[in-house]
């Protein structure tokens, strides 16, 4: 199983244009020679929906969203689930889950507060620039993956989840393995009580009022310190440089 890897926003923001292409039924990247692959939709006479490059598929086979198919390339579960996340639609249909009580639906696609916080504008009002949304959005990936193991849950609060030992037995994915030293190193960076309010908001999916409740913190102060635990993510990740993070931080 192929090790997701960093992604740059450039490969996310082209792999999230051409969402809808991929999505669509015999949507295929072929090979046409060169540096560069063809996104075409298969049938009597195939439809050419794009243009990919080399690169640029390299970088969504890393982030494991495409599966390979011979010498083809399809959208992969962990892609769709990713296109599906970042859908409006999508969002607009999991509030009205809420509101019909349609809990049916997998946890895993539910909408995060960061993307609340992002589809209803108030990233600004927190001070949540892009690279820290994305950030936090990465690291909610991480987290899922890190979870799939069968018959197997974590205690991620306990100090050995830090050097990614311990945990239960039975046979792990190395994909789930790898996610988890990913969060570990990322939650270390961010360091302590501030790691732990980004796996509450980002990876446990808690709103900050509930958050603040249950670590008894001041009300309105979760939302300052989701600002620095993003910010130092956001750097940890490669997003932006510590001076610019702090930038952000004093323009708030």
């Amino acid at each position: 199983m192929m090790q997701m890897m960093q992604m740059m926003p450039i490969s996310e923001q082209f792999f999230r244009q051409c969402g809808k292409k991929l999505m669509q039924p015999k949507a295929r990247l072929v090979n046409e020679g060169g540096d560069g692959y063809l996104l075409i939709r298969r049938g009597k006479t195939d439809k050419r929906l794009a243009r990919v490059s080399t690169a640029m598929l390299a970088a969504w086979r890393k982030a494991d969203f495409v599966d390979a198919e011979g010498d083809e390339f399809v959208l992969s579960a962990t892609g769709r689930a990713h296109l599906r996340r970042q859908s409006g639609d999508f969002i607009a249909q999991h509030r009205l889950d809420l509101e019909t009580g349609d809990n049916t639906r997998p946890r895993q696609l539910a909408s995060t507060p960061l993307q609340w916080l992002q589809a209803r504008g108030r990233s600004k009002a927190f001070g949540l620039n892009a690279h820290e949304l994305e950030a936090g959005g990465r690291l909610h990936e991480d987290f899922t993956r890190a979870m799939r193991s069968p018959h197997q849950t974590m205690d991620w609060s306990k100090p050995v989840f830090v050097d990614s030992s311990g945990g239960g037995g039975g046979d792990i994915p190395a994909a789930a393995l790898d996610a988890r030293k990913r969060v570990a190193h990322a939650l270390a960076y961010i360091g302590p009580g501030l790691a732990d309010l980004a796996l509450e908001v980002c990876c446990s999916q808690s709103g900050l009022e509930a958050t603040e409740k249950k670590y008894a913190l001041p009300r309105r102060s979760a939302k300052i310190m989701l600002k620095l635990a993003l910010m130092r993510l956001s750097v940890h990740y490669g997003y932006q440089s510590a001076s610019a993070a702090a930038a952000s931080f004093r323009m708030r």
